[in-house]
């Protein structure tokens, strides 16, 4: 079993455990928005960027991607992670429509939680934002892309854990979109669960919007 240190902190988990993982095992909560515990490890956000001090692996890594080693030392709070992290947060909020007052998933987003814990408070970006289309998904999904960041969790669960291929992600050039096909009910009886999986508030609950 590999044994390394986090944040000073010395601990020994199973061989095959990712860095984030391993940190949750210390209270050590390193921010993430495409990795879910039930859902596994992509590295399509890039947020849960740590710097790797000493050991096999060095530099500013993933580390949902990365497996505990023997003699890691790992920092989340080293400088240049941070910043990387910041920098992370800033571009997803190049594009996000900032409507957090009437959305359903205000005070429960976690692009709103990261964005506090970060400190990013400078909005740069003043040019047009990308927008999307949103769909009707039928009557208990509420669906709003462009809030979207892009963490991949609605394709994976919707297809490789409820096994229903109705919804999943196109992609053209440079725009990915996460939907159906065309407009319609979503066909999978767990659908409700992209309400929960969801980061931010692309999936909402439809029959309780906007009533608290």
């Amino acid at each position: 079993m590999p044994k390394l240190k986090i944040d000073g902190l010395e601990i020994e988990v199973p061989k095959g455990m990712k860095v984030i993982e391993a940190a949750g095992r210390l209270n050590i909560i390193i921010p993430r928005f495409c990795y879910h515990h039930g859902l596994g490890s992509v590295g399509a956000c890039r947020m849960c960027a740590v710097k790797f001090v000493d050991g096999p692996v060095k530099g500013v890594q993933m580390s949902c991607m990365v497996d505990a080693q023997d003699g890691m030392v790992v920092s989340t709070t080293d400088e240049e992670a941070v910043d990387f992290r910041r920098h992370v947060i800033e571009w997803l909020m190049m594009n996000h429509p900032h409507d957090c007052p009437v959305c359903d998933e205000g005070g429960h987003c976690l692009l709103q939680d990261m964005t506090v814990a970060g400190g990013h408070g400078l909005r740069r970006y003043l040019e047009k934002k990308r927008t999307y289309r949103d769909q009707s998904l039928g009557g208990f999904v509420q669906h709003e892309m462009n809030r979207c960041i892009h963490c991949w969790r609605c394709r994976r669960f919707y297809q490789d854990f409820a096994g229903y291929r109705d919804l999943g992600a196109m992609q053209i050039a440079y725009r990915t979109y996460f939907g159906r096909y065309k407009d319609g009910p979503l066909e999978s009886p767990f659908s409700g669960n992209l309400i929960d999986l969801c980061p931010t508030g692309v999936y909402t609950d439809k029959p309780s919007r906007f009533a608290g």
